[in-house]
């Protein structure tokens, strides 16, 4: 049997399997086919595979040596279809970013002196370069440690991510790619809406609870056994991509049932609620609550690039997000934003530009994660 060597790490509150690239054909029909397989994909169980027959468990990255004299490594993500066959090579993960930075600690593409690993990651998908700090214990990357992150038992080391250079990378348009922090687009089924779109770290879409048909304090799983309402974000999804010229060729709604870009985010003010695994997530723990759905499917936790792009937002005044937002944020100072998502809350410390004669501009978004190395070894592929 054919094996291939990888790696099933948990970064964030998602799952992946890192692979080495060299131990893949070149990018094409042959690679998808050998990845989907690893996944037992397509399969709604992914019985036959590694995946975990969730969204945030049919992840793959891909790895090498970095292609940029700047960075220490390379880092492809792929969105692995559970029902459809396909892989989207189109977007980021935020959270297997942190999986990548302790990818690079655990296989030694980085000196392991110190403290901590200072890890330059080239995110391939967007060509941007993401910087990691993954603390250090003995010359090894740290086991264990007391930060906590929502969506995940227990407590982990804390791996900075900043995503500073991650502004308009979808779109290069800039973090308002429009030039507007509230747009109205016409959408089947819903009428005009009003929408905010910010391009940092991955393409989001903002729109208020209310103008979908959301109640805040209802479930995720609630949430997705509501066909009506995906049907409804799902148009919003289609309708926004094709007027901004996001995607301009192909079908569109076949496009958005494969692509994770653009995310979607139904956002209220801050209130108590209850979270999966019977957590209660109160109104002062977060400053935004954030409801996430991308191909049909709501988040069980909150995207990690979405989380940068939550951040942008609240910091753009005008936009849907901010006026959601509980905080306070001033151009060219640090602020913080607290998330609160069907796992739990997050914060990410952002900054933009201070010059507020221009459309802004990010300089930073540092989200904290924890990442774990979960097993080494060989996928067997079928023929």
């Amino acid at each position: 049997m054919q094996s291939i060597e990888c790696t099933i790490l948990r970064g964030g509150s998602s799952k992946g399997v890192y692979i080495e690239r060299d131990c893949l054909p070149p990018a094409g029909a042959e690679r998808d086919r050998q990845i989907l397989e690893i996944y037992g994909s397509p399969d709604v169980r992914q019985i036959d595979g590694l995946g975990g027959a969730d969204k945030l468990t049919s992840k793959v990255a891909l790895m090498g040596k970095p292609t940029r004299a700047d960075c220490d490594i390379d880092y492809l993500f792929g969105q692995v279809g559970t029902v459809i066959p396909k892989i989207d090579w189109t977007s980021n993960c935020g959270n297997l970013s942190a999986g990548a930075a302790l990818y690079a600690v655990h296989k030694k593409y980085v000196p392991l002196d110190g403290d901590a690993a200072r890890v330059a990651i080239h995110q391939v998908n967007t060509g941007r370069r993401l910087r990691a700090t993954v603390p250090l214990k003995d010359g090894h990357a740290a086991r264990s440690g007391d930060f906590a992150i929502g969506g995940v038992p227990g407590t982990g080391a804390r791996i900075d991510l900043d995503f500073g250079d991650f502004g308009g990378g979808a779109m290069k348009k800039g973090v308002l790619p429009t030039g507007n922090p509230v747009d109205s687009f016409d959408v089947p089924g819903l009428g005009r809406i009003d929408v905010s779109v910010i391009d940092a770290a991955n393409l989001c879409i903002f729109v208020r609870v209310e103008d979908v048909g959301i109640d805040p304090l209802t479930g995720v799983e609630e949430l997705q056994a509501n066909t009506a309402l995906i049907d409804r974000l799902e148009a919003i999804r289609t309708t926004v991509s094709r007027d901004i010229g996001f995607i301009t060729e192909g079908d569109v709604e076949q496009e958005m049932r494969i692509r994770v870009n653009p995310l979607l985010f139904a956002v209220a003010s801050p209130r108590t609620y209850k979270a999966l695994n019977n957590i209660t997530v109160d109104e002062s723990e977060h400053d935004i609550l954030s409801r996430s759905m991308a191909r049909r499917a709501f988040s069980k936790a909150h995207p990690g690039t979405g989380s940068i792009g939550t951040s942008v937002a609240c910091g753009i005044a005008g936009t849907i997000a901010h006026e959601a937002y509980r905080g306070r944020t001033v151009r060219g100072e640090t602020y913080s934003v607290r998330i609160g998502h069907p796992g739990g809350h997050l914060e990410v410390r952002a900054k933009l530009d201070a010059l507020s004669n221009r459309p802004p501009m990010l300089q930073s978004a540092i989200l904290g994660r924890t990442a774990r190395v979960i097993m080494d070894g060989c996928a067997y592929l079928k023929a």
